[in-house]
Protein backbone atom coordinates (compact mmCIF):
# COMPACT_ATOMS: atom_id res chain seq x y z
CA UNK A 1 0.00 0.00 0.00
CA UNK A 2 2.62 2.56 0.81
CA UNK A 3 4.72 2.17 -2.14
CA UNK A 4 1.69 2.07 -4.53
CA UNK A 5 0.62 5.44 -2.95
CA UNK A 6 4.38 6.70 -2.89
CA UNK A 7 4.57 5.69 -6.70
CA UNK A 8 1.43 7.37 -6.98
CA UNK A 9 1.86 10.89 -5.74
CA UNK A 10 5.35 11.44 -7.08
CA UNK A 11 3.90 10.51 -10.63
CA UNK A 12 1.81 13.03 -10.15
CA UNK A 13 3.77 15.63 -8.26
CA UNK A 14 6.36 14.53 -11.62
CA UNK A 15 3.66 15.36 -14.10
CA UNK A 16 2.70 18.92 -12.30
CA UNK A 17 6.59 19.53 -12.45
CA UNK A 18 6.71 18.85 -16.42
CA UNK A 19 3.23 21.53 -16.89
CA UNK A 20 6.25 24.03 -15.24
CA UNK A 21 8.50 23.46 -17.50
CA UNK A 22 6.52 23.20 -20.28
CA UNK A 23 4.58 26.93 -19.65
CA UNK A 24 7.84 29.00 -19.18
CA UNK A 25 8.05 32.34 -21.52
CA UNK A 26 11.05 34.45 -22.17
CA UNK A 27 8.49 37.31 -22.76
CA UNK A 28 7.84 40.15 -20.14
CA UNK A 29 4.63 41.80 -20.50
CA UNK A 30 3.96 45.28 -21.52
CA UNK A 31 1.54 45.96 -18.42
CA UNK A 32 4.57 44.60 -15.97
CA UNK A 33 5.56 47.82 -15.04
CA UNK A 34 8.18 49.18 -12.37
CA UNK A 35 5.70 51.15 -10.09
CA UNK A 36 3.15 48.11 -10.02
CA UNK A 37 3.75 45.51 -7.29
CA UNK A 38 2.20 41.89 -8.89
CA UNK A 39 0.40 39.57 -6.80
CA UNK A 40 -0.52 36.28 -8.61
CA UNK A 41 -3.33 34.82 -6.59
CA UNK A 42 -5.02 31.59 -6.51
CA UNK A 43 -8.61 32.76 -6.00
CA UNK A 44 -9.97 36.22 -4.83
CA UNK A 45 -13.04 34.51 -3.14
CA UNK A 46 -16.06 35.57 -3.42
CA UNK A 47 -14.50 38.90 -5.16
CA UNK A 48 -16.38 41.21 -2.91
CA UNK A 49 -15.57 44.18 -1.08
CA UNK A 50 -16.78 44.59 2.45
CA UNK A 51 -15.06 42.66 5.63
CA UNK A 52 -19.27 40.99 6.30
CA UNK A 53 -19.69 40.45 3.16
CA UNK A 54 -17.35 36.94 2.62
CA UNK A 55 -14.36 35.16 3.58
CA UNK A 56 -11.19 36.16 5.08
CA UNK A 57 -9.28 35.08 2.08
CA UNK A 58 -10.05 38.39 0.68
CA UNK A 59 -7.91 39.81 2.56
CA UNK A 60 -5.51 39.70 0.61
CA UNK A 61 -6.57 42.20 -1.54
CA UNK A 62 -9.06 44.12 1.12
CA UNK A 63 -6.08 45.23 3.99
CA UNK A 64 -4.63 47.45 1.59
CA UNK A 65 -7.94 49.38 1.89
CA UNK A 66 -8.85 48.60 5.33
CA UNK A 67 -6.99 48.75 8.91
CA UNK A 68 -7.60 47.65 12.28
CA UNK A 69 -8.11 48.44 15.77
CA UNK A 70 -4.54 46.65 16.98
CA UNK A 71 -1.95 44.93 14.71
CA UNK A 72 0.79 42.10 15.47
CA UNK A 73 3.94 43.07 15.21
CA UNK A 74 6.32 41.24 12.44
CA UNK A 75 8.26 38.51 13.99
CA UNK A 76 7.29 38.45 17.75
CA UNK A 77 3.15 38.32 16.91
CA UNK A 78 2.95 40.84 19.92
CA UNK A 79 -0.31 43.16 19.79
CA UNK A 80 0.63 46.31 18.94
CA UNK A 81 -1.50 49.48 18.30
CA UNK A 82 -3.42 50.28 15.05
CA UNK A 83 -6.47 52.90 14.75
CA UNK A 84 -6.77 52.16 18.36
CA UNK A 85 -3.53 53.91 20.15
CA UNK A 86 -4.42 52.05 23.81
CA UNK A 87 -7.35 50.02 25.20
CA UNK A 88 -7.96 48.38 28.48
CA UNK A 89 -10.19 45.69 29.20
CA UNK A 90 -12.31 45.48 32.75
CA UNK A 91 -11.17 42.74 35.24
CA UNK A 92 -13.63 40.42 34.62
CA UNK A 93 -13.02 40.57 30.95
CA UNK A 94 -17.06 41.56 30.27
CA UNK A 95 -16.15 45.10 29.19
CA UNK A 96 -13.25 46.49 26.59
CA UNK A 97 -12.63 49.94 26.00
CA UNK A 98 -10.47 51.63 23.05
CA UNK A 99 -8.99 54.46 22.56
CA UNK A 100 -8.84 55.52 18.89
CA UNK A 101 -5.98 57.47 17.13
CA UNK A 102 -6.76 60.99 16.36
CA UNK A 103 -6.42 62.47 12.92
CA UNK A 104 -6.46 59.48 10.80
CA UNK A 105 -8.43 60.04 7.24
CA UNK A 106 -10.79 57.96 5.35
CA UNK A 107 -10.33 58.04 1.57
CA UNK A 108 -12.23 59.80 -0.76
CA UNK A 109 -12.44 62.48 1.19
CA UNK A 110 -15.19 60.86 3.49
CA UNK A 111 -13.40 62.41 6.79
CA UNK A 112 -11.78 61.61 10.02
CA UNK A 113 -12.08 57.92 11.40
CA UNK A 114 -14.06 58.20 14.43
CA UNK A 115 -16.01 55.93 16.91
CA UNK A 116 -19.29 56.13 15.27
CA UNK A 117 -17.28 54.70 12.27
CA UNK A 118 -15.82 51.84 14.43
CA UNK A 119 -19.44 51.39 16.13
CA UNK A 120 -20.50 50.68 12.95
CA UNK A 121 -18.10 48.79 11.50
CA UNK A 122 -18.62 46.22 14.56
CA UNK A 123 -22.39 46.15 14.26
CA UNK A 124 -22.39 45.30 10.20
CA UNK A 125 -19.53 42.96 10.88
CA UNK A 126 -22.79 40.90 13.44
CA UNK A 127 -25.36 41.42 11.38
CA UNK A 128 -27.39 38.44 10.64
CA UNK A 129 -27.17 38.65 7.37
CA UNK A 130 -22.96 38.78 7.89
CA UNK A 131 -21.24 36.33 5.49
CA UNK A 132 -17.74 36.92 7.42
CA UNK A 133 -16.67 34.09 9.01
CA UNK A 134 -16.15 35.08 12.80
CA UNK A 135 -19.59 36.67 12.49
CA UNK A 136 -21.68 34.30 13.99
CA UNK A 137 -19.59 33.65 17.33
CA UNK A 138 -18.72 37.58 17.49
CA UNK A 139 -22.90 38.27 17.52
CA UNK A 140 -22.94 35.21 20.56
CA UNK A 141 -20.32 37.35 22.24
CA UNK A 142 -21.20 40.85 21.87
CA UNK A 143 -24.07 42.55 23.80
CA UNK A 144 -23.66 46.18 23.12
CA UNK A 145 -21.55 49.00 21.52
CA UNK A 146 -20.93 52.49 23.09
CA UNK A 147 -19.69 55.73 22.00
CA UNK A 148 -18.91 57.91 24.92
CA UNK A 149 -17.14 60.63 22.63
CA UNK A 150 -15.25 60.37 19.19
CA UNK A 151 -12.93 58.71 19.79
CA UNK A 152 -13.83 56.14 22.86
CA UNK A 153 -15.59 52.71 22.01
CA UNK A 154 -16.46 50.87 25.03
CA UNK A 155 -17.97 47.30 23.67
CA UNK A 156 -19.86 45.14 26.22
CA UNK A 157 -19.92 41.49 26.51
CA UNK A 158 -22.11 38.40 27.52
CA UNK A 159 -19.26 36.62 28.89
CA UNK A 160 -15.80 37.35 29.10
CA UNK A 161 -13.37 37.21 26.60
CA UNK A 162 -9.02 37.94 27.76
CA UNK A 163 -8.25 37.90 24.44
CA UNK A 164 -10.43 40.51 22.33
CA UNK A 165 -8.04 43.29 21.30
CA UNK A 166 -5.72 40.36 19.45
CA UNK A 167 -8.34 38.39 18.47
CA UNK A 168 -12.04 39.32 17.14
CA UNK A 169 -10.53 42.58 16.55
CA UNK A 170 -7.10 42.47 15.70
CA UNK A 171 -5.62 42.80 11.99
CA UNK A 172 -5.85 38.92 11.62
CA UNK A 173 -9.55 38.67 11.44
CA UNK A 174 -12.01 40.88 9.70
CA UNK A 175 -13.38 43.47 11.74
CA UNK A 176 -11.94 46.21 8.96
CA UNK A 177 -12.76 49.46 10.03
CA UNK A 178 -15.13 51.11 6.99
CA UNK A 179 -16.51 54.71 6.49
CA UNK A 180 -20.52 55.01 8.46
CA UNK A 181 -20.59 58.58 6.28
CA UNK A 182 -19.99 56.64 3.00
CA UNK A 183 -22.17 53.79 3.91
CA UNK A 184 -25.05 56.69 5.31
CA UNK A 185 -24.33 58.92 1.59
CA UNK A 186 -24.76 55.92 -0.88
CA UNK A 187 -26.79 53.70 0.49
CA UNK A 188 -25.40 50.04 1.31
CA UNK A 189 -26.18 48.45 -2.04
CA UNK A 190 -23.89 51.15 -3.66
CA UNK A 191 -21.25 51.77 -1.44
CA UNK A 192 -20.34 47.89 -1.19
CA UNK A 193 -19.04 48.05 -4.62
CA UNK A 194 -16.32 50.31 -4.20
CA UNK A 195 -14.04 49.96 -0.63
CA UNK A 196 -13.22 53.11 1.34
CA UNK A 197 -11.14 52.49 4.46
CA UNK A 198 -8.61 54.14 6.24
CA UNK A 199 -5.27 52.28 4.34
CA UNK A 200 -2.73 53.46 2.21
CA UNK A 201 -4.45 52.16 -1.17
CA UNK A 202 -7.70 52.31 -2.88
CA UNK A 203 -9.78 50.74 -5.30
CA UNK A 204 -8.19 51.64 -9.26
CA UNK A 205 -10.07 49.17 -10.91
CA UNK A 206 -11.57 45.84 -11.31
CA UNK A 207 -11.78 43.31 -14.27
CA UNK A 208 -14.12 40.38 -12.52
CA UNK A 209 -12.66 36.64 -12.25
CA UNK A 210 -9.74 38.34 -13.52
CA UNK A 211 -7.50 41.32 -11.96
CA UNK A 212 -8.18 43.82 -9.18
CA UNK A 213 -5.87 46.98 -9.04
CA UNK A 214 -5.42 49.19 -5.98
CA UNK A 215 -3.73 52.59 -6.26
CA UNK A 216 -2.22 55.00 -3.96
CA UNK A 217 -4.13 58.11 -2.68
CA UNK A 218 -3.52 61.17 -3.23
CA UNK A 219 -3.08 62.23 0.39
CA UNK A 220 -0.53 59.02 1.30
CA UNK A 221 2.49 61.24 2.08
CA UNK A 222 0.94 61.75 5.82
CA UNK A 223 0.10 58.02 6.07
CA UNK A 224 0.03 57.53 9.95
CA UNK A 225 1.29 53.66 9.37
CA UNK A 226 2.90 52.64 6.38
CA UNK A 227 4.60 54.03 3.73
CA UNK A 228 4.01 51.47 0.31
CA UNK A 229 7.27 51.88 -2.69
CA UNK A 230 4.81 50.86 -5.29
CA UNK A 231 1.97 53.01 -6.76
CA UNK A 232 -0.22 50.01 -7.89
CA UNK A 233 -0.57 46.91 -6.43
CA UNK A 234 -2.41 44.65 -9.31
CA UNK A 235 -3.96 40.90 -7.68
CA UNK A 236 -4.25 38.43 -10.47
CA UNK A 237 -6.27 35.72 -10.40
CA UNK A 238 -3.84 32.74 -11.70
CA UNK A 239 -5.65 29.09 -10.37
CA UNK A 240 -2.81 27.09 -12.30
CA UNK A 241 0.27 26.61 -10.15
CA UNK A 242 1.95 26.13 -13.02
CA UNK A 243 1.42 29.59 -14.36
CA UNK A 244 1.86 31.35 -10.91
CA UNK A 245 5.52 30.21 -11.35
CA UNK A 246 6.35 30.59 -14.85
CA UNK A 247 4.77 34.05 -14.30
CA UNK A 248 7.70 35.04 -11.11
CA UNK A 249 10.15 33.20 -13.80
CA UNK A 250 9.69 35.78 -16.53
CA UNK A 251 8.35 38.54 -14.11
CA UNK A 252 5.19 38.91 -14.92
CA UNK A 253 4.32 38.20 -11.10
CA UNK A 254 6.47 39.12 -8.03
CA UNK A 255 4.39 37.44 -5.70
CA UNK A 256 2.79 33.95 -6.00
CA UNK A 257 2.25 31.43 -3.60
CA UNK A 258 3.59 27.99 -4.84
CA UNK A 259 3.32 24.01 -4.25
CA UNK A 260 6.12 22.59 -2.49
CA UNK A 261 6.63 20.49 -5.58
CA UNK A 262 7.66 23.86 -7.07
CA UNK A 263 9.84 25.59 -4.51
CA UNK A 264 12.86 23.75 -6.45
CA UNK A 265 11.74 25.29 -9.80
CA UNK A 266 11.70 28.87 -8.43
CA UNK A 267 14.98 28.64 -6.12
CA UNK A 268 16.69 27.27 -9.36
CA UNK A 269 15.11 29.90 -11.12
CA UNK A 270 17.47 32.43 -8.96
CA UNK A 271 14.13 33.47 -7.21
CA UNK A 272 13.40 33.93 -3.50
CA UNK A 273 11.06 31.33 -1.41
CA UNK A 274 9.53 32.93 1.62
CA UNK A 275 7.58 30.37 3.96
CA UNK A 276 5.39 31.34 7.09
CA UNK A 277 6.16 28.41 9.22
CA UNK A 278 3.22 25.95 9.93
CA UNK A 279 0.86 28.63 9.10
CA UNK A 280 -2.04 26.17 8.10
CA UNK A 281 -3.01 22.66 8.83
CA UNK A 282 -4.43 20.04 5.72
CA UNK A 283 -7.13 18.27 7.20
CA UNK A 284 -10.00 16.11 6.68
CA UNK A 285 -13.19 17.50 7.72
CA UNK A 286 -16.25 15.19 8.89
CA UNK A 287 -20.01 16.52 7.87
CA UNK A 288 -22.87 16.01 10.12
CA UNK A 289 -20.81 15.96 13.23
CA UNK A 290 -22.38 18.94 14.81
CA UNK A 291 -24.15 17.42 17.61
CA UNK A 292 -25.76 20.70 19.16
CA UNK A 293 -27.05 21.62 15.95
CA UNK A 294 -30.66 20.63 14.75
CA UNK A 295 -29.51 20.75 10.64
CA UNK A 296 -25.88 19.74 11.24
CA UNK A 297 -26.36 16.30 12.54
CA UNK A 298 -26.72 13.09 10.51
CA UNK A 299 -25.79 10.04 13.13
CA UNK A 300 -26.68 7.55 10.13
CA UNK A 301 -22.87 8.49 9.25
CA UNK A 302 -20.29 5.48 9.43
CA UNK A 303 -18.32 8.06 11.13
CA UNK A 304 -21.04 9.46 13.45
CA UNK A 305 -19.02 6.45 15.96
CA UNK A 306 -15.87 7.40 17.50
CA UNK A 307 -14.26 4.03 16.58
CA UNK A 308 -14.46 4.30 12.77
CA UNK A 309 -12.98 8.83 12.94
CA UNK A 310 -10.42 7.12 15.24
CA UNK A 311 -9.94 4.18 12.15
CA UNK A 312 -9.82 6.71 9.58
CA UNK A 313 -6.92 8.72 11.41
CA UNK A 314 -4.79 5.51 11.89
CA UNK A 315 -5.24 4.49 8.73
CA UNK A 316 -3.43 7.37 7.07
CA UNK A 317 0.41 7.51 6.73
CA UNK A 318 1.01 11.41 7.44
CA UNK A 319 4.27 11.05 7.65
CA UNK A 320 4.76 10.03 3.74
CA UNK A 321 2.21 12.67 2.77
CA UNK A 322 4.23 15.44 4.39
CA UNK A 323 7.41 14.08 2.57
CA UNK A 324 6.06 13.24 -0.86
CA UNK A 325 3.20 16.27 -1.06
CA UNK A 326 4.95 18.90 1.28
CA UNK A 327 8.40 18.21 0.58
CA UNK A 328 8.89 17.44 4.38
CA UNK A 329 7.95 21.26 5.25
CA UNK A 330 5.50 20.25 8.09
CA UNK A 331 4.92 18.13 10.96
CA UNK A 332 2.17 15.29 11.77
CA UNK A 333 -0.48 17.09 13.59
CA UNK A 334 -2.79 16.28 16.32
CA UNK A 335 -5.08 19.10 16.01
CA UNK A 336 -6.74 21.09 12.53
CA UNK A 337 -4.87 24.34 13.50
CA UNK A 338 -1.39 25.39 14.93
CA UNK A 339 -1.50 25.87 18.44
CA UNK A 340 1.74 25.46 20.94
CA UNK A 341 -0.21 24.79 23.71
CA UNK A 342 -1.00 21.54 21.96
CA UNK A 343 2.08 20.67 20.81
CA UNK A 344 2.30 17.59 23.32
CA UNK A 345 -0.37 15.83 22.11
CA UNK A 346 0.65 12.83 20.58
CA UNK A 347 -0.81 12.77 17.21
CA UNK A 348 -2.32 9.34 15.91
CA UNK A 349 0.55 7.06 14.33
CA UNK A 350 0.02 4.82 11.31
CA UNK A 351 -1.45 1.67 12.03
CA UNK A 352 -3.86 0.04 9.28
CA UNK A 353 -4.42 -3.21 11.56
CA UNK A 354 -5.20 -0.77 14.30
CA UNK A 355 -7.66 0.49 11.94
CA UNK A 356 -8.95 -2.38 10.52
CA UNK A 357 -9.81 -4.23 14.34
CA UNK A 358 -11.60 -0.36 14.97
CA UNK A 359 -13.73 -0.72 12.20
CA UNK A 360 -14.54 -4.11 12.86
CA UNK A 361 -15.66 -2.94 16.11
CA UNK A 362 -17.59 -0.50 14.90
CA UNK A 363 -19.47 -3.16 13.08
CA UNK A 364 -17.92 -2.06 9.75
CA UNK A 365 -15.60 -5.29 8.96
CA UNK A 366 -16.70 -4.67 5.05
CA UNK A 367 -16.03 -1.13 5.24
CA UNK A 368 -18.54 1.78 3.57
CA UNK A 369 -18.68 4.02 0.95
CA UNK A 370 -17.81 7.37 1.47
CA UNK A 371 -17.53 10.45 -0.57
CA UNK A 372 -14.26 12.97 -0.14
CA UNK A 373 -14.48 16.74 -1.91
CA UNK A 374 -11.73 18.52 -2.18
CA UNK A 375 -10.75 21.97 -3.62
CA UNK A 376 -7.62 23.60 -4.52
CA UNK A 377 -6.61 27.09 -2.82
CA UNK A 378 -3.77 29.11 -1.46
CA UNK A 379 -2.46 27.42 0.97
CA UNK A 380 -3.65 24.57 -0.35
CA UNK A 381 -2.88 23.39 -3.93
CA UNK A 382 -1.95 20.24 -2.85
CA UNK A 383 -5.27 19.44 -1.00
CA UNK A 384 -6.23 17.30 -4.26
CA UNK A 385 -3.66 15.56 -3.85
CA UNK A 386 -4.20 14.96 -0.32
CA UNK A 387 -7.77 13.47 -0.70
CA UNK A 388 -5.72 11.26 -3.31
CA UNK A 389 -3.44 9.88 -0.80
CA UNK A 390 -6.29 9.38 1.96
CA UNK A 391 -8.57 7.52 -0.45
CA UNK A 392 -5.85 5.16 -1.12
CA UNK A 393 -5.12 4.52 2.49
CA UNK A 394 -8.44 4.05 3.29
CA UNK A 395 -9.13 1.92 0.58
CA UNK A 396 -6.20 0.12 1.94
CA UNK A 397 -8.92 -1.23 5.52
CA UNK A 398 -11.92 -1.27 3.28
CA UNK A 399 -13.35 1.68 2.70
CA UNK A 400 -14.03 2.95 -0.80
CA UNK A 401 -13.66 6.62 -1.72
CA UNK A 402 -15.22 8.45 -4.51
CA UNK A 403 -13.17 11.88 -4.92
CA UNK A 404 -15.15 14.79 -6.10
CA UNK A 405 -13.53 18.31 -7.35
CA UNK A 406 -15.93 21.26 -6.06
CA UNK A 407 -14.53 24.82 -5.45
CA UNK A 408 -14.76 26.39 -1.85
CA UNK A 409 -17.64 29.00 -2.51
CA UNK A 410 -19.62 26.14 -3.17
CA UNK A 411 -18.80 23.90 -0.11
CA UNK A 412 -18.42 26.64 1.60
CA UNK A 413 -22.20 27.20 1.62
CA UNK A 414 -23.10 23.49 1.77
CA UNK A 415 -21.02 23.65 5.41
CA UNK A 416 -22.77 27.12 6.54
CA UNK A 417 -25.70 26.14 5.84
CA UNK A 418 -26.45 22.28 7.18
CA UNK A 419 -26.06 21.01 3.69
CA UNK A 420 -22.35 18.90 3.75
CA UNK A 421 -24.30 15.78 6.76
CA UNK A 422 -22.73 13.32 4.48
CA UNK A 423 -19.44 13.83 2.97
CA UNK A 424 -16.44 14.74 3.86
CA UNK A 425 -13.79 17.40 2.77
CA UNK A 426 -10.02 18.32 2.66
CA UNK A 427 -9.98 21.49 4.48
CA UNK A 428 -7.43 24.09 6.09
CA UNK A 429 -7.19 25.27 9.14
CA UNK A 430 -5.32 28.03 10.23
CA UNK A 431 -3.84 29.68 13.29
CA UNK A 432 -5.70 32.14 15.03
CA UNK A 433 -3.88 35.25 17.35
CA UNK A 434 -6.93 34.55 20.09
CA UNK A 435 -7.04 30.22 20.83
CA UNK A 436 -10.27 30.92 21.97
CA UNK A 437 -11.56 32.56 18.58
CA UNK A 438 -10.12 28.77 17.23
CA UNK A 439 -12.37 26.97 19.54
CA UNK A 440 -15.47 29.23 19.08
CA UNK A 441 -15.05 29.26 15.64
CA UNK A 442 -14.53 25.74 14.80
CA UNK A 443 -16.11 23.84 17.77
CA UNK A 444 -19.57 25.40 19.16
CA UNK A 445 -22.72 25.08 17.17
CA UNK A 446 -23.23 28.98 17.48
CA UNK A 447 -20.91 29.07 14.65
CA UNK A 448 -21.68 28.58 10.86
CA UNK A 449 -18.05 27.11 10.52
CA UNK A 450 -18.50 24.36 13.33
CA UNK A 451 -17.71 20.96 11.94
CA UNK A 452 -17.53 19.01 15.21
CA UNK A 453 -18.99 19.78 18.69
CA UNK A 454 -20.56 17.50 21.69
CA UNK A 455 -22.64 19.21 24.81
CA UNK A 456 -19.61 17.99 26.59
CA UNK A 457 -17.21 19.92 24.35
CA UNK A 458 -19.06 23.53 24.39
CA UNK A 459 -19.02 22.38 28.43
CA UNK A 460 -15.12 22.42 27.85
CA UNK A 461 -14.73 25.78 25.87
CA UNK A 462 -17.11 27.69 28.07
CA UNK A 463 -15.34 26.89 31.11
CA UNK A 464 -11.96 27.38 29.01
CA UNK A 465 -13.74 30.89 28.45
CA UNK A 466 -14.66 31.83 31.48
CA UNK A 467 -11.69 30.76 33.24
CA UNK A 468 -9.27 33.48 34.46
CA UNK A 469 -6.40 32.41 36.50
CA UNK A 470 -3.59 31.77 33.12
CA UNK A 471 -2.20 28.62 34.34
CA UNK A 472 -5.72 27.08 34.77
CA UNK A 473 -6.93 28.68 31.23
CA UNK A 474 -3.70 27.08 29.68
CA UNK A 475 -4.48 23.63 30.90
CA UNK A 476 -8.20 23.57 30.18
CA UNK A 477 -6.75 25.00 26.62
CA UNK A 478 -4.73 21.45 26.51
CA UNK A 479 -7.33 19.41 27.58
CA UNK A 480 -9.83 20.80 24.75
CA UNK A 481 -6.56 19.55 22.65
CA UNK A 482 -6.66 16.31 24.07
CA UNK A 483 -10.18 15.59 23.69
CA UNK A 484 -10.54 16.60 19.97
CA UNK A 485 -7.37 14.55 19.52
CA UNK A 486 -8.92 11.46 21.40
CA UNK A 487 -13.03 11.82 19.51
CA UNK A 488 -10.84 12.24 16.39
CA UNK A 489 -12.64 15.30 15.30
CA UNK A 490 -11.33 15.36 12.03
CA UNK A 491 -8.52 13.38 10.33
CA UNK A 492 -5.82 15.47 11.33
CA UNK A 493 -2.59 15.32 8.96
CA UNK A 494 0.00 18.18 9.09
CA UNK A 495 0.55 22.06 10.41
CA UNK A 496 2.41 22.85 7.14
CA UNK A 497 4.23 25.98 5.76
CA UNK A 498 2.82 28.03 3.56
CA UNK A 499 5.20 29.28 0.66
CA UNK A 500 5.40 31.82 -1.51
CA UNK A 501 8.00 32.78 -4.47
CA UNK A 502 9.16 36.15 -5.03
CA UNK A 503 10.62 38.34 -7.36
CA UNK A 504 14.25 39.91 -7.50
CA UNK A 505 11.93 43.22 -7.53
CA UNK A 506 10.85 42.44 -4.10
CA UNK A 507 13.12 43.47 -1.13
CA UNK A 508 11.70 42.76 2.06
CA UNK A 509 8.34 41.25 2.92
CA UNK A 510 6.84 40.94 6.42
CA UNK A 511 4.43 37.60 6.24
CA UNK A 512 3.55 37.08 9.77
CA UNK A 513 0.97 34.43 9.79
CA UNK A 514 -2.41 33.38 8.22
CA UNK A 515 -4.24 36.70 7.53
CA UNK A 516 -2.06 38.96 7.82
CA UNK A 517 -0.14 39.52 4.10
CA UNK A 518 1.04 42.89 4.54
CA UNK A 519 1.17 43.68 1.09
CA UNK A 520 1.44 47.36 1.75
CA UNK A 521 4.98 46.94 3.60
CA UNK A 522 6.23 45.37 0.69
CA UNK A 523 9.77 46.82 -0.13
CA UNK A 524 11.68 47.59 -3.58
CA UNK A 525 15.06 45.37 -4.01
CA UNK A 526 18.34 47.82 -3.65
Amino acid sequence: MTKLMNRHVHRTAVSLLAGVALTLSPIMPAWAQADDLIIALSTFSEETMTPWSGSGQRKTYLDVVYEYLTYAEPGTLKTIPGLAESWEMSPDGKAWTFHLRHGVQFSGGYGEMTSADVAYSIERLIRDDSRAGPSSPMRRLIASVETPDDYTVVVKLHFPDFELAQGYFGAAQQLGIVSKAYFDALGETDAEAKPIGTGAYELASINPGSEIVMTLRDDVADHWRVHPEFENIVFKVVPEESTRVAMLRTGEADIAPIGFDSIPTVKEAGLTVVSAEATWSPVVRFGGLVETSDNRYNADNPWAKREVRQALNYAVDKQLIIDELFHGEATVASSDTPVPAWSDVEPYPYDPDKARELLKEAGYENGFDITIKTFTTAPGAELPLMAEAVALFWQDIGVNATIEPVDWPSLRSDWTEGRANDYVWTHRGFPFSSAANGLEAGFMAASVFAAYSTPELETMINDFSNEQDLVEREAKFTAIGQYLRDEAAAVFIALANEPYGISDKVGEWKITTAYMWNFDQVTRAK
